[in-house]
């Protein structure tokens, strides 16, 4: 067992004693990084300089599938456990037991993969590694793609509704079981973390009805993103830019219309300005729907860098956007959001500024989308960026308060405490 911190008579801070006997190791994954989602991007590079912050001498692994996250970040990279079928589960157990905790961060893991984050948190908790978990979302329902029954099974499961002349319906409860069981399976991975802090209050209330409820909600740690010093795009007196992303991951229904709505745009002087939050998968969508527009009024952001695409941001008069963390970086800068629904996350994020959806990939309102412009170019940004600062101030707040409790773990799992 190690030795008690003991106070040092010449004022040295409690994690500055705590370095001097052993440096602290930390591994983080749990989400898709690496994989062409800037956003994702944001919320490690955030995670990294938290841990810095609160440990001035602190080894970082990040699970990854970008070799060039170790020179951006001067951090240790390790493969991707957990998204590349081809690695065992073994292989991230010994990696866990290297370090001295593992950390699942950030993006909306609790409902889109949260068999993956269950399988690495009860990875590391087997080979006695503490595990936290660090602003995690939950959208209001699971993913459909591991979470609804299709294909074969349901043709069977319906084939056997027929027989009982649909009395029962075996494809629903089917679904149900498959949510009952991960919620079970959830509850039973976080009871043994140390500290289980979500993105928001939305997702601490999903969350709650697995049964687990010693979770506290703080913010997004991509809140504290950095705006580069040169952004990739430029102000232009008189020149009006609407900054849009549009997901390739749940594609927009509505595509003509979309399409219709960027020519009004350009016809009243504006730039589209186009930001793929998956410079591979949103810019091949973004590119094709944008063939028939006006090249002279069209930019592009091509830096995949999060700090890049800030700045594009705030030079920018709106951001429309149906990928969550180009909202969260447009509001780190105070540009306007206009955010088109893709699961329930987008909603919530909005509501803090009081501000709705314009409505879901599913059925756009294109005129909600237009007349918000306008309102935000006649001068209700103002009133945009006074809410926002009142709305930063408690994020930021609710996130201090969450560091504290993440600082105090850790310094009593190093102190030999609970050892």
């Amino acid at each position: 067992m190690k030795e008690p911190i003991q106070k040092d008579p010449t004022g040295s801070r409690p994690e500055e004693l705590m370095v001097k006997k052993h440096r602290l190791k930390v591994l983080l994954g749990g989400i898709p990084l690496g994989c062409n989602n800037i956003g994702d991007e944001a919320i490690l590079a955030s995670a990294v300089s938290i841990f810095r912050e609160l440990f001035s001498a602190v080894e970082i692994t990040v699970c990854t599938a970008d070799p060039a996250t170790s020179e951006r970040l001067q951090v240790q990279c390790a493969p991707l456990y957990g998204f590349d079928p081809a690695l065992r589960l073994s292989g991230f157990a010994r990696l866990a037991a290297e370090h001295d905790l593992y950390c699942w961060c950030g993006a909306t893991g609790l409902s889109d993969y949260p068999a993956v984050g269950v399988k690495l948190l009860k990875a590391a908790q087997k080979k006695g590694v503490p595990t936290f978990v660090w602003g995690v979302g939950m959208d209001a329902q699971f993913n459909p793609a591991h979470f609804r029954i299709a294909g074969k099974k349901e043709k069977l499961l319906k084939l056997a509704g027929f027989l009982t002349f649909r009395s029962i319906d075996f494809v629903a409860l089917g679904e149900r079981w498959l949510i009952k069981r991960i919620y079970a399976r959830l509850k039973d991975a976080l009871e043994h973390c140390r500290l289980v802090v979500l993105r928001d209050k939305e997702s601490l209330d999903c969350l709650q009805k697995s049964g687990f409820v010693n979770a506290i909600y703080a913010a997004d740690s991509a809140i504290y993103q950095e705006t580069a010093q040169i952004s990739p795009i430029r102000k232009i007196a008189g020149v009006r830019k609407i900054g849009f992303c549009i997901s390739a991951q749940r594609q927009l229904m509505d595509e003509q219309s979309l399409i219709e709505l960027w020519h009004r745009l350009q016809t009243k002087g504006c730039h589209i300005v186009f930001i793929p939050m998956n410079p591979i998968t949103d810019r091949t969508l973004m590119e094709r729907l944008a063939k028939t527009l006006d090249p002279q009024k069209i930019e592009w952001v091509n830096s995949t860098l999060p700090a890049d695409v800030q700045a594009a941001a705030q030079c920018c008069e709106v951001i429309v956007s149906s990928r969550l963390h180009l909202l969260i970086l447009a509001a780190n800068v105070r540009t306007p959001l206009i955010g088109i629904g893709r699961g329930s996350k987008i909603s919530n994020f909005l509501k803090l500024f009081n501000l709705t959806s314009a409505g879901s990939v599913e059925h756009c309102n294109f005129a909600k989308i237009e007349a918000e412009i306008e309102r935000f170019h006649a001068g209700d940004d103002s009133a945009f960026k006074k809410r926002a600062e009142n709305v930063y101030a408690q994020m930021r707040q609710r996130l201090d308060f969450a560091k504290n409790i993440l600082k105090t773990e850790i310094l009593r799992l190093q102190s030999g405490e609970d050892f």
